[in-house]
């Protein structure tokens, strides 16, 4: 059979005109996909596109050596039968020129698999299935598209072709096969539809090209490596303020951080920042891509963040953000940011630091050049007057006015000077990366930003200019000289100038940290529910604690306290190193070493599950599954009081453990994807109990649902956990929410437990406090009591009365 590919190719696309012709890594994407077409075994190759596409794309299809067909617009399907007729085709290899990252190495598996079967098990139509979309091909023969089409009036199948042989299985002999293993990766997209998957497929491309040194078709490996760099798996969408009198910093700050990861830069089409156009001309000069700027933001949820760079953000910005995906907000001046998932302060504040997840102007880039620090008034003598791109108060003209007239030698920076030329004033309308020039100069003359930090960095003297209260007090609160709002004068600049000398600002410089690298760090990090209520817009519950990794909310429906975003990425093994390397490292001794003492607290633990059920039950042996068993220590101590012991365990070698050297019966599993008649031939037990384990669950609905599915009416279920409402969360919050374990997802207190529970089916009938640390109160912190302190004994006593402890054990009855 002569085989032919056939790629088809138009482009009046709708939601991205003339996609095919768009550049790709310095090629058209049309090239690409015939580039890639073109490694398979076919006998020929044909370009079926629309009349009104053949002048622009049939120079490209013959550079590529291709033939070109030209048929109608809409009927996609009559383009294939006449580039069938001109090639005389048999068999047909069907392509889409919107697919530049094709896996062709799978379309040449899937023909010698079309064609191996031909020869016993024959067929119309074959594709592999599993493939990315956008990576693969579909076979049929010709004579059965044909036949397909002969009183085949559908426009579907008309306009997607393959829909007129697959749709129609009672007439066709259609084979869907799963791709082999080196292509099967179902849950990725490679083609691009628009302007999204266009930008994407630049930085795939990109990424690819960086690693190689020919401009042949991607490989399925080169594509597979593209797309797990973090450009293309974790893109960002950056939002600066583009408000006129709110400053040029924040779209400078996110035009260079999406030049330095790829990202993209959202810009509504009614800015009012006047330099926008400057600063974008700029950064295209240096290698920003047009693709890489938007006035949309119809397509959020395909970003992994939205990075927000506010002047002050309003609720209802963050609230739409966050509705879609992660959200950073980035020295954010609103006290309403409920919605955001991860605050950052770079540029130092009034706010209290508690309020942001991180406060860090080592954030703030240095300067490389250097400037040896003026000892002596006469040493200043060059000046450089800059406020940033706007200025309305006219501050900085005003200020190099006075210091020329001083007799300094002055540099203004400015783009839009009132005035042409100032007297004695050298006026520049801009420095290109202005900070490794300042050591040029002996004083700076700014206002509160990066430049005045910058300034510092370079070892010049620096002076402040205040336009409003905010900035005033900025300056006086970090030790800077300031002219204050209002008082701009010759005589009180030159004070400023004096004060410089003896100013000592209260900023650390001595360490610097890189912000694209931390963005992508936000980026990559994971967005959680509440794990009982499972609410989409768990985004708007409370914020009761951030830290540097983390962001903590309390459900708004059920109270419960939850991780709602962790840049950390946990992964913890339950393996042979957890209960032994691991262990000894946080207790001094592996678990096996500790198992008498944890079966001590185990015997403690089922002597008051036994007074629970055996209150309204006979004497009848009762059976317990353990969830999250570990080595057994509770399966032993309930079959010690005529229990039968079940357990199951994540950890293969824990449950061997318990299999081989415990002889009890125990299941190596994930709950609750678990089948208890499957595993031990019983549906319900008489208890289920976890040992700090429930707080271990991400999705703690389906948990709980799973559990009481398996308590018997009437039977129990207990469980232990850290204590969000223990004396560590009530007076040591900052260390508690810092110090909670990362694969904590869950954070109890001793009053929401009941109603979380009672959604469940249970009813508490003992709480028991544990973990009572008397030595954490403030109070004998204050005072320095000792355990031989009767005052110590005392707080002791009320601690456990008063149920303080920092874990706490959960005995419940299924109702």
């Amino acid at each position: 059979m002569k085989t032919v590919v056939i790629a088809q190719c138009r482009l009046s696309s709708t939601r991205l005109p003339g996609k095919a012709l768009l550049p790709l890594a310095g090629k058209p994407v049309l090239e690409w996909v015939l580039a890639a077409m073109k490694k398979v075994a076919a006998d020929d190759y044909y370009l079926a596109l629309d009349y009104d596409s053949e002048s622009a794309l049939r120079p490209v299809a013959e550079k590529c050596g291709w033939n070109v067909c030209a048929g109608p617009l809409e009927d996609v399907l009559a383009r294939y039968l006449k580039a069938i007729d001109e090639s005389k085709a048999d068999l047909v290899i069907r392509a889409t020129c919107d697919n530049p990252f094709l896996f062709y190495e799978a379309a040449d598996s899937l023909l010698k698999e079309f064609l191996r079967r031909e020869q016993t098990k024959p067929s119309d139509y074959m594709t592999y299935t599993g493939l990315p979309h956008g990576s693969g091909v579909e076979i049929f023969k010709a004579s059965s598209l044909r036949l397909a089409a002969e009183g085949n009036d559908s426009p579907y199948d008309h306009e997607h072709v393959g829909p007129s042989l697959y749709n129609h299985k009672d007439r066709f002999i259609c084979e869907f096969l799963k791709a082999p293993k080196r292509w099967f990766y179902p849950d990725l997209r490679t083609t691009i539809d628009t302007p999204f998957d266009y930008f994407k497929a630049v930085n795939l491309a990109d990424e690819v090209i960086l690693k190689r040194k020919t401009k042949d078709a991607f490989t399925t490996e080169e594509i597979l490596d593209g797309l797990s760099a973090e450009s293309v798996k974790n893109p960002v969408l950056f939002v600066p303020c583009v408000q006129k009198g709110r400053g040029t910093g924040h779209l400078r700050r996110c035009l260079e951080l999406a030049l330095k990861t790829r990202g993209r830069v959202y810009i509504p089409s009614d800015s009012s920042l006047e330099e926008t156009s400057l600063l974008l001309s700029e950064y295209k000069d240096r290698g920003l891509k047009d693709i890489q700027i938007t006035d949309s933001l119809a397509d959020m949820e395909n970003y992994a963040l939205v990075a927000a760079d506010p002047f002050i953000s309003s609720p209802d910005e963050l609230y739409k953000y966050s509705a879609a995906t992660k959200v950073l907000s980035i020295d954010d001046g609103s006290n309403r940011t409920v919605n955001a998932d991860y605050l950052l302060k770079i540029i130092p504040s009034l706010e209290n630091k508690k309020s942001v997840n991180l406060s860090e102007p080592a954030f703030i880039p240095m300067p490389e050049n250097k400037k040896k620090e003026n000892k002596a008034r006469k040493d200043v003598k060059k000046v450089i007057v800059s406020v940033g791109g706007e200025d309305p108060l006219n501050l900085a003209e005003k200020a190099a006015v006075f210091m020329a007239d001083s007799g300094y030698k002055v540099t203004l920076v400015k783009a839009n000077a009132r005035k042409e030329k100032l007297h004695d004033v050298e006026l520049i309308t801009k420095i290109d990366n202005l900070k490794e020039h300042l050591a040029d100069y002996d004083l700076c003359i700014t206002h509160f930003g990066f430049t005045a930090f910058e300034a510092l960095g370079a070892g010049i003297k620096t002076i402040l200019l205040s336009s409003s209260d905010l900035h005033e007090k900025l300056a006086i609160k970090y030790g800077f000289p300031c002219v204050r709002k209002g008082q701009l004068n010759k005589d009180n600049l030159l004070k400023a100038v004096e004060e410089s000398f003896s100013a000592s600002p209260s900023i650390d410089f001595s360490s610097q940290k890189d912000l694209p690298s931390f963005i992508k760090e936000v980026a990559a990090g994971k967005k959680y529910l509440c794990p009982v209520c499972r609410n989409k817009d768990s985004f708007n519950d409370e914020v009761i604690a951030r830290t540097a990794d983390r962001t903590f909310r309390r459900c708004k429906c059920c109270g419960m306290q939850y991780i709602s975003y962790t840049r950390q990425n946990v992964q913890t093994e339950y393996n042979h190193d957890y209960f032994f390397d691991d262990y000894k490292k946080q207790y001094g001794k592996t678990y096996l070493d500790d198992f008498d003492s944890i079966k001590v607290q185990c015997k403690r633990r089922m002597s008051v599950i036994d007074s629970i059920y055996r209150r309204h039950r006979a004497l009848s042996q009762p059976v317990i599954l353990d969830i999250g068993c570990a080595m057994g220590p509770f399966l032993q101590a309930a079959s010690e009081v005529q229990w039968m012991s079940y357990g199951t365990d994540i950890c293969k070698e824990a449950v061997e453990y318990i299999q081989q050297e415990l002889n009890f019966p125990a299941s190596c599993s994930a709950f609750p994807d678990f089948d208890s008649i499957q595993e031990f031939g019983i549906d319900q037990f008489d208890a289920v109990t976890m040992w700090y384990v429930i707080e271990h669950f991400q999705n703690l609905d389906s948990v709980l649902k799973a559990v009481s599915s398996l308590v018997k009416k009437g039977g129990i279920f207990a469980f232990s956990t850290p204590s969000a409402s223990g004396v560590s969360a009530r007076y040591n919050r900052d260390s508690f929410y810092e110090n909670s374990p990362a694969d904590h997802y869950s954070l109890w207190e001793l009053d929401k437990a009941k109603g979380i529970l009672s959604r469940y089916g249970f009813k508490v009938v003992q709480i028991v406090s544990t973990g009572i640390h008397p030595e954490r109160h403030p109070s004998v912190i204050k005072h320095k009591w000792t355990e031989n302190d009767i005052q110590f004994n005392m707080l002791k006593t009320v601690m456990k009365l008063r149920k303080s402890g920092d874990t706490f054990e959960v005995y419940c009855r299924k109702i």
